[in-house]
């Protein structure tokens, strides 16, 4: 009697199991789970030859069932507020090269920086048993978040922006950077800076914010700053400001990556002239920053440091150095370009 083609296919296509690996080694299937996790006890020979029967096979060890057994699941979890902006996805992808030099898996979910979202996938990433968190905090941190992050009780750093409670992070000076840039444009002779500041109930937004006012404090000059994170909302901001004569800036400041091109494209589109009439540095590096014409003086984030130096600290915490919690504080880097009044990154900045 002929087997039915589906039946067959499906015999074909199972996934060789830990006793298909003993039978055609000659061995029990003791030796074989000795052999997947380290091979204690095993006669080398033995331990070879079942090696290459697993090879064979294509035989791969249950994660799940070896988690079972093991203290650790060698993996680590890490939440973000969004895969869709590229700082984040690239701050993953740095963490993943160290998870993956210490064949750790990274699972990464994506929180929409809504507390509530993040304390479900806390939940969630308790119920993996991972073995180490990175968290970048929502902008509001709650108590029910908080509450779900000690519950975890695993090494766990923070990224970006720090966690209103005890632990180690990993942020960049946005504080020094903002006040550094603004006085870059100061140097170039200009005295209403106008700073785009975006939410201010992020943090990353306070610091810079922060950092401006304190630059043109110490210049004794008027603050100005412009809140809201929709371009839409932001370009109307920025008409009625320029709109006034006797106030219209002769400088930006745009402290988040969108502000930078909405800035950019409405002195643009009003006819504006960069940087003889306003002045612009913007935050985060872009593709097209340096292509644009004239091209756009930024503040470069060390993304990959970030997410490295922070993968680091969890998998020292993890390998038993707990040590205190760390605040770490990492550089970032003036690009001055066409747009501050520079010609070019080479040449530095002209001062009038």
């Amino acid at each position: 009697m002929n087997e039915n083609p589906s039946t067959s296919q499906r015999k074909k296509k199972r996934r060789p199991t830990l006793h298909d690996v003993a039978q055609m080694a000659g061995v029990g299937t003791t030796t074989v789970s000795r052999v997947i996790n380290g091979g204690h006890y095993v006669d080398p020979t033995t331990m070879s030859r079942v090696q290459g029967v697993m090879h064979q096979l294509g035989y791969q060890p249950s994660q799940a069932a070896r988690s079972l057994k093991a203290e650790k699941t060698h993996s680590i979890g890490m939440i973000v507020p969004t895969l869709r902006d590229p700082f984040f996805a690239n701050l993953a992808s740095a963490v993943q090269q160290v998870t993956r030099q210490k064949n750790y898996l990274l699972i990464v979910l994506a929180s929409e920086d809504d507390p509530l979202q993040e304390t479900a996938e806390l939940d969630r990433f308790r119920s993996y048993r991972v073995d180490g968190m990175l968290v970048v905090p929502p902008r509001v941190q709650t108590q029910r978040f908080l509450s779900a992050v000690r519950s975890l009780a695993i090494p766990t750093v923070a990224l970006d922006r720090p966690l209103e409670m005890r632990g180690s992070s990993v942020i960049c000076d946005n504080f020094e950077a903002a006040k550094n840039a603004v006085q870059h444009l100061l140097a170039h002779g200009r005295r209403r800076v106008l700073c785009l500041g975006g939410d201010p109930s992020l943090y990353t937004i306070q610091e810079r914010v922060r950092g401006y006012q304190e630059a043109v404090a110490e210049a004794r000059l008027k603050p100005r700053v412009l809140s809201g994170a929709d371009p839409r909302q932001l370009t109307s901001a920025l008409k009625e400001r320029f709109a006034n004569l006797r106030e219209r800036p002769d400088g930006i400041f745009a402290a988040y990556g969108d502000a930078s091109v909405v800035a950019y494209e409405f002195l643009v589109d009003s006819s504006y002239k960069i940087p003889q009439d306003v002045a612009l540095i913007g935050f985060d590096e872009f593709p097209l920053a340096g292509t644009l014409r004239p091209t756009l003086s930024v503040i470069r984030q060390p993304i990959q440091e970030l997410g490295t130096t922070a993968a680091r600290i969890l998998f020292e915490q993890i390998e038993g150095e707990p040590g205190n919690p760390r605040r770490i504080t990492i550089a970032t880097e003036l690009i001055p370009r066409m747009s501050c009044g520079c010609e070019s990154r080479m040449n530095g900045p002209r001062h009038p």
